[in-house]
């Protein structure tokens, strides 16, 4: 294999111009697009860094698997388009959208930081509405940082570089590496590029004991608004642009704090319930309730967007993960809570098998069942209802049945006080 070079064609379509930037896992370039007459950005492993090839390699393929994911969920305005995979030069390269603009980073170093709270508030929300994409097809992005961000023209953020995303590919199947390992490059960036620590939530220390979820991406976007009005952050939990001498806006004060705290059930549980916060301009946390497993002393208590399942080797985490789950007619992530526009709480079915609700008595039991089991449902000659509904309102004393009501995993459902 050999790096292409400025003026090089690939796949018969793409001509590369120049490299636009290189680090410990990939190379990047601006192409011209002869077939649409337009640009994109061309990125294929760096073999030529101090990383081993293996490792390359995997994180490579990983970010692969996750941009085709993102693209068959439909796509997000606030995510880097994912165009397709073309092979070249004795290697693989994704072709992805070449975004126009500055990374945030570089913008908040060059220009200083952003004394407007709406224009921090409007950033705020266009990183969370990505994440939230992202959390809702149970994807954790893990590297949120200034320079994974790009701005367009119209300020408009858009998140790049999915190598260390968490979905459907897990970290279990990358192999360990104590040298010097560096991230893929984004657009615009010359150099090596390192997860910096201050941006890191406490749970993605290799000897944390909290577990990764949708609320380790909130900590990073509450240290990212920080740094919009600050210029830099601390590496440090709880922080606040005022304690830095800024003054802003209170409620991002406080929701900044919120999203920051060290232990995870403090924070916002994903980038939906922060999104709300911006968007409402209050940092009021959201209501809450609780998970009782009938049968068992264990309860949880959940927020809106909270998912429940059962723990594999090669899926999906959910927020409740029933490792010692006896089914595998469990989906790694079953069913989601949700929250509707009145606060009213509702359970979603997102497996293959099926999710029951009881009104309180455990004798009658409707079956809630996504288009996506339905399907398989019907494929495997199962009888089904015709049209059943993939979701439902709860109410105190409801009882959740994940796959059948015979099934020992069953959850009383309340409201937290």
């Amino acid at each position: 294999m050999s790096e292409p070079t400025p003026g090089d064609e690939l796949a018969g379509r793409y001509v590369l111009r120049e490299e636009i930037g290189r680090g410990g896992f990939g190379v990047v370039w601006s192409a011209d697009d002869r077939e649409s007459g337009g640009m994109v950005a061309l990125k294929h492993p760096n073999y030529e860094g101090s990383t081993p090839d293996e490792l390359v390699e995997k994180y490579f393929e990983r970010e692969t698997d996750i941009l085709e994911e993102i693209r068959e969920a439909g796509e997000h305005d606030n995510i880097m388009s994912y165009y397709g995979r073309e092979e070249g030069f004795g290697m693989p390269f994704l072709v992805v959208e070449l975004i126009e603009g500055a990374e945030l980073g570089e913008v908040v170093r060059e220009d200083g930081p952003i004394t407007d709270p709406d224009e921090v508030r409007e950033i705020g929300i266009g990183i969370c509405d990505a994440l939230s994409f992202l959390h809702d097809h149970d994807i954790i992005y893990r590297d949120l940082k200034p320079d994974n961000i790009m701005l367009n023209g119209d300020r408009d953020p858009k998140l790049l570089d999915f190598t260390t995303a968490k979905g459907t590919v897990t970290s279990d199947d990358i192999p360990s590496f104590t040298g010097n390992v560096t991230s893929q490059p984004v657009q615009g960036s010359t150099g090596d590029s390192t997860v910096p620590g201050e941006f890191k939530p406490p749970e993605l220390n290799r000897d944390a004991e909290q577990r990764q979820g949708p609320w380790s991406d909130v900590y990073s976007i509450g240290k990212l608004l920080c740094f919009l009005q600050v210029g830099w952050v601390p590496d440090d939990d709880s922080v606040a642009p005022s304690q830095f001498g800024v003054d802003g806006a209170d409620y991002l004060d406080e929701i900044v704090r919120n999203a920051t705290q060290h232990d995870h059930a403090d924070r916002y549980s994903n980038a939906s319930m922060l999104k709300t916060a911006l968007e409402d301009r209050d940092s009021t946390m959201p209501s809450q309730a609780t998970l009782e497993w009938l049968g068992r002393a264990e309860k949880w208590r959940i927020s809106p967007g909270d998912t429940i399942g059962r723990k594999t080797a090669d899926g999906p985490r959910p927020s409740i993960m029933l490792a010692d789950g006896r089914h595998t007619a469990l989906s790694a992530v079953h069913c989601r809570f949700v929250t509707d526009e009145d606060g009213g709480w509702r359970v979603v079915d997102t497996s293959l098998n099926g999710t029951y609700i009881s009104k309180h008595d455990e004798q009658e039991w409707t079956l809630l069942l996504s288009e996506t089991g339905r399907e398989r449902q019907r494929q495997a000659g199962e009888s089904i209802p015709s049209d059943p509904d993939a979701s439902a309102a709860l109410e105190p004393g409801d009882v959740v049945a994940l796959v059948s009501p015979s099934y020992p995993e069953r959850f009383y459902f309340r409201f937290s006080q």
